[in-house]
């Protein structure tokens, strides 16, 4: 797992933010966002599930995953397990590898309830007896498991093309009527999918989840990016380090960071300013590139070759900073033609 998936588990995994997405995303249409699941009514559960399936050989064979975020909604009693996958690429197995951990989450479940008897009837608890099918069953008619919910966080900027649901992964010509007999019969499964670049209605979510979602919406366009940011002055003056390098994941981009990291000691980050000296420094050191080349060749037409290799210096400064062609012609009356002629330079 890389430091990048670490951070945002880690964020995402936040009692808050987590009660958060659930109510924005599961409840957000019923009750507009309104807290149905509280912070303080989440427990973490353990993330490894494991169980022991017999194979045809008579060998017993261990099966093992692991859940990314995974926790017990409980009030009085337990209400459902709630279970977050975050995703940084397209997995175009999903709707199985979902199906997988929440099928051995509702085995987990089953397990627990019957070792739970076991352990009673061996303390000497009065049990009901059972019958021979709850034996083989190994569940009991009265026993009862929990829902559980599981959403899937993407957040890379390409636009998820996988299959969304297990119909997506068959190849079944819809034409034949015999099509429509087999899906009577082949249960579906849909993952439920957070396109966190896309999301709509951010007004359903109250932590930070809805600027950062509000953020993600400007990713690739520079000038929407700092208008955003500046029009949430209140929210991205006072980023803490944690939320700060998360936004840098989603944006996909450290060239902000590697200024902060120079000059922040503090724990809060004023995300503003950052991107007001990021964009400040490519112009400086694009105009001193030009300077420097400039003073390069005295002659008349020394200077005027100067200017256009100065004017490019900038224009390759600037590139390699991340503006966006509109800005670089803002900054610096360049042509259309000098941009393409340095991006060509640049190797880009």
């Amino acid at each position: 797992m890389g430091k990048a998936d670490i951070a945002v588990k880690n964020w995402l995994g936040n009692n808050e933010r987590f009660a958060d997405l659930f109510n924005g995303i599961v409840f957000g249409i019923v009750f507009g966002g309104r807290q149905v699941i509280r912070p303080e009514e989440l427990e973490n559960m353990d993330r490894e599930t494991d169980i022991i399936v017999p194979g045809k050989d008579g060998e017993r064979k261990g099966v093992q995953r692991y859940r990314d975020l995974v926790k017990r909604w409980r009030k009085k009693v337990d209400l459902a397990v709630l279970a977050c996958e975050a995703q940084n690429n397209v997995n175009y197995a999903m709707p199985v590898r979902n199906m997988t951990q929440d099928g051995l989450s509702y085995t987990d479940q089953i397990r627990a309830l019957w070792q739970k008897r076991e352990q009673e009837r061996k303390n000497g608890h009065r049990m009901k007896k059972l019958t021979g099918e709850e034996y083989l069953s190994r569940f009991g008619k009265d026993d009862r498991i929990f829902p559980v919910i599981t959403l899937v966080f993407y957040y890379d900027v390409k636009k998820w093309d996988g299959a969304q649901e297990l119909y997506d992964m068959f190849e079944i010509d819809t034409e034949l009527k015999e099509a429509e007999v087999l899906k009577r019969y082949i249960p579906n499964y849909r993952i439920n999918l957070i396109d966190a670049g896309n999301m709509e209605h951010l007004e359903r979510f109250e932590t930070d989840l809805q600027q950062v979602f509000g953020m993600l919406q400007c990713r690739g366009e520079k000038q929407k990016l700092q208008k955003y940011i500046q029009d949430n002055r209140h929210f991205f003056e006072c980023v803490d380090v944690e939320t700060y390098q998360v936004m840098l994941e989603f944006l996909q981009s450290r060239k902000i960071m590697k200024n902060i990291i120079l000059t922040e000691k503090e724990d809060k980050i004023d995300m503003c300013k950052a991107m007001d000296d990021w964009y400040a420094d490519a112009v400086r050191e694009g105009r001193k590139a030009g300077e420097e080349l400039g003073r390069a060749d005295g002659l008349a037409k020394g200077r005027a070759e100067g200017r256009m290799e100065g004017r490019k210096a900038i224009i390759i400064s600037m590139l390699s900073k991340g503006l966006s062609a509109e800005e670089i012609k803002n900054y610096t009356n360049g042509t259309d033609e000098e941009i393409e002629c340095a991006r060509k330079e640049m190797g880009n």
